[in-house]
């Protein structure tokens, strides 16, 4: 089996963030669609990528209906349906929520593929190698890096929870309740888990892990690969640039 490339974590932090950044501010159609096949072809050659992408998505799924329908209809332009009026949403209001929910799925990917392809510590110490120059205008990056290392080690364990406290409230509500029955549903599994949560504070599992987990780690300098996955997403993030002008041109 190939040895696989290990890269820098802050390079990895870095192409991330140019290519996230540039495909807020640039929404070429033909861009975007480049950029959702990249993504798709390193989310299918990162192990977990893909579950945990459609995790992703369906926990989002109520914020892009409401991106839908705030553009759509709130957005003025042509109606969708020639003298529809205000009960159909706008063409281009449709246009832009789309283009946003897009833009909005692809950062999704793109924060799936790092986080399963990178080490929670590993992941730690490159957000703490990328905001090192803040270190000296005096905020506390190390804490910031070690609490944000603690937290996507909790996420799994908490789905987890909530799935298993949903499962036991499940049995005790009638399967024929309807809409009140799932709000209730989730409002009591929402409820458990607080509940669980803030008994885990009160024995201060944050500062337990804190010192267990000790200084996030210094990273060595880039090296020659790393060099050119930074000049990769500069490259891909110039290309968006360049679509986005000649679309509005």
């Amino acid at each position: 089996m190939a040895r696989q490339l290990a890269l820098h974590p802050g390079a990895k932090v870095v192409a991330v963030l140019l290519v996230a950044t540039v495909v807020l501010l640039v929404r070429s159609p033909f861009g975007l669609l480049a950029t959702a096949g990249l993504v798709a072809l390193a989310a299918a050659r990162t192990p977990g990528a893909t579950r945990a992408f459609t995790l992703l998505v369906t926990r989002l799924r109520w914020v892009f209906l409401f991106i839908i329908l705030l553009h759509g209809w709130f957005t003025p332009g042509e109606s969708l349906v020639p003298g529809g009026g205000a009960f159909w949403p706008s063409r281009s209001g449709l246009t832009h929520g789309l283009e946003l929910v897009i833009v909005v799925m692809l950062m999704a990917a793109m924060v799936a593929v790092l986080v399963q392809a990178t080490p929670v510590s590993d992941l730690a110490a490159g957000v703490a190698w990328v905001l090192a120059p803040l270190a000296r205008l005096g905020l506390p990056v190390g804490r910031f890096s070690q609490l944000l290392a603690w937290t996507l080690d909790r996420v799994e364990p908490v789905q987890q929870e909530a799935s298993r406290v949903r499962d036991a409230l499940r049995m005790r509500i009638r399967s024929d309740s309807g809409v009140i029955g799932r709000l209730r549903l989730e409002a009591g599994t929402a409820r458990a888990v607080l509940r669980r949560a803030r008994e885990a504070a009160d024995r201060n599992a944050e500062a337990l892990y804190l010192r267990q987990a000790g200084q996030v780690r210094q990273l060595g300098a880039l090296q020659g690969p790393d060099f050119l996955l930074v000049a990769g997403a500069l490259l891909w993030a110039g290309l968006l640039i360049w679509l986005g002008a000649v679309r509005g041109g």
